[in-house]
């Protein structure tokens, strides 16, 4: 009996054990016939199907019903799993449609709560308009005076940059030569590319005196300063007829903010400050404000530079900051080197890779401004000038041989080639070139290798270097190392790993050039 228990017992065991082989076969076939309509690719899914078959399937399978039931819940898995991904992309599309949507009112809006109404009525004043005091500070005198003349001003469209992190308004506001152009007679000339922010606006004014010529500016700002740099350039071009003829300005900002607004308006309303008080105003403003001092917000020096250059037309640029200043006659000078210069005149590769390097001074503050040559060298010799980055980075100048070029008298009021330069590591010259020159990185921003990064993708690209004899540009004020701001050195240390980065991608991108930035 006891045997023969056994011998029962063993033969279950076979059989049990050949249906769990036939099981696993079966349900192999099952999970490929029924995984499949789901379009299980992901592991999440793999996953949930897994533990499906694990707990139901072998309960379920004895009943006879495991295909159908397998099936069943397939596809409500499936139609669980496409309804949550329609749902995350309607959101993430709402998402990304309510930063739009207030973006735009907040850089289209000009709404009365940010200037004085004509009647007197309402309305904050510019000294308290936007966060944190982003509006202008106003003398006193000037608070009390009658904004005049309205004017209706219709906003331009906007794009991203390619990084998706800021908005740009190219032709902001254009020049009234850009209104009446003759393209081929602009297309001759040199544009003076700069940028900066509300708070170093005012330099435009004895910028535009020394250059009279074309000029592209792109001003960075918050969209809470947005009302008031409107209100500014507005007044600018108002007041200074050289700004109004001559400046076309760009408009960026970042997208990281989301301000308020209550319009959504193509065209507002913007009222001219008086003009006796907005050079002061800025002047003032620019003491109150340390340069990068926007906690958080970095300064897309290389995205403006390119936003500039972006909305010139001319065959010639030069590139400088806004606080610079160049010699007197320097465009009308170099216009004539190169309607006389048959390398220029011609549309040749050895001409479009050409640049004209002008050297750069910095004066000593109270010190008028030299106008030519002599009198920069002048004040050299009073050491109230001198190289510019002198005493902060003296090699990122040395390269264009100032001692050389001082000893090269030159013809006044004329401009010719002195002489040529070999490019050396970290060199950033100020330079007037082609207009096909290579952009700058946009990666770079705040302080360190911006400038640098682009000469040397130049260098690579196989442009040459000439140095002018008499032409030059000077910054107001020394530069002195401690007055950078503080995060100065953090900033110039993560540039410098981009601008290594940027090496290599050089020689995958100019695969031809046996020329490298080392």
């Amino acid at each position: 009996m006891h045997s023969s228990d056994n011998k029962t017992t063993a033969s279950d065991v076979s059989v049990e054990i050949q249906g769990q082989h036939s099981y696993g076969r079966e349900s192999q076939d099952i999970i490929a016939d029924t995984g499949r309509p789901c379009g299980s690719n992901s592991k999440l899914s793999t996953d949930i199907f897994g533990l499906v078959f694990a707990q139901c399937l072998p309960r379920l399978y004895r009943g006879g019903t495991t295909a159908q039931f397998l099936t069943m819940r397939c596809n409500v898995l499936r139609f669980t799993i496409s309804s949550l991904v329609v749902v995350l992309v309607v959101l993430q599309l709402i998402h990304l449609s309510m930063i739009s949507w207030l973006e735009n009112r907040t850089a289209k809006r000009r709404t009365s709560a940010i200037f004085p109404r004509r009647d007197g009525g309402g309305g904050a004043s510019l000294g308290h308009a936007g966060a944190g005091g982003a509006g202008l500070i106003f003398r006193p005198e000037s608070m009390g005076k009658t904004l005049k003349n309205p004017a209706q001003f219709r906003i331009p469209d906007a794009k991203l940059d390619t990084s998706g992190s800021y908005k740009i308004y190219p032709y902001y506001m254009k020049s009234a030569t850009m209104d009446t152009r003759d393209v081929h007679k602009e297309y001759k000339d040199v544009t003076l590319v700069t940028q900066c922010s509300l708070h170093h606006l005012a330099h435009i004014v004895d910028l535009v005196d020394r250059w009279r010529g074309p000029l592209s500016v792109a001003i960075f700002g918050l969209a809470s300063e947005v009302d008031t740099i409107s209100t500014v350039m507005l007044t600018l071009r108002e007041c200074y007829p050289g700004i109004k003829q001559n400046v076309s300005f760009h408009l960026v900002h970042p997208i990281t903010e989301i301000v308020d607004g209550n319009s959504d308006a193509k065209e507002t309303t913007l009222t001219k400050l008086p003009c006796e008080s907005i050079l002061p105003d800025l002047w003032e403003r620019k003491l109150l404000t340390q340069n990068y001092a926007q906690e958080g917000i970095p300064y897309p020096n290389n995205l403006l530079r390119n936003v500039a250059r972006a909305g010139t037309s001319s065959k010639f640029l030069l590139v400088i900051d806004i606080d610079m200043l160049p010699s007197a006659n320097m465009r009308t000078g170099f216009l004539h080197l190169a309607h006389s210069s048959i390398i220029l005149q011609e549309e040749t590769e050895y001409s479009r890779k050409t640049s004209f390097v002008v050297p750069a001074y910095e004066l000593r503050d109270g010190i008028p401004m030299p106008a030519d040559k002599a009198d920069l060298l002048e004040s050299v010799r009073q050491e109230n000038a001198r190289q510019f980055y002198k005493k902060a980075c003296s090699y990122c100048q040395n390269h264009t041989d100032y001692q050389k070029w001082e000893n090269i008298q030159g013809s006044p009021g004329m401009l010719n080639i002195a002489y040529s330069v070999e490019w050396q590591p970290l060199w950033e010259p100020f330079y007037i070139s082609h207009r096909d020159v290579p952009l700058y990185d946009e990666r770079f921003k705040q302080y360190g290798f911006n400038r640098i990064s682009q000469v040397c993708e130049m260098h690579v690209a196989g442009y040459n270097f000439v140095v002018l004899d008499t032409g030059f540009i000077v910054h107001k004020g020394f530069k002195e190392k401690p007055e950078f701001h503080a995060r100065k050195d953090e900033e110039n240390r993560r540039n410098k790993q981009l601008f290594f980065q940027l090496q290599s991608e050089l020689e995958v991108k100019y695969p031809e050039s046996s020329r490298r930035c080392q």
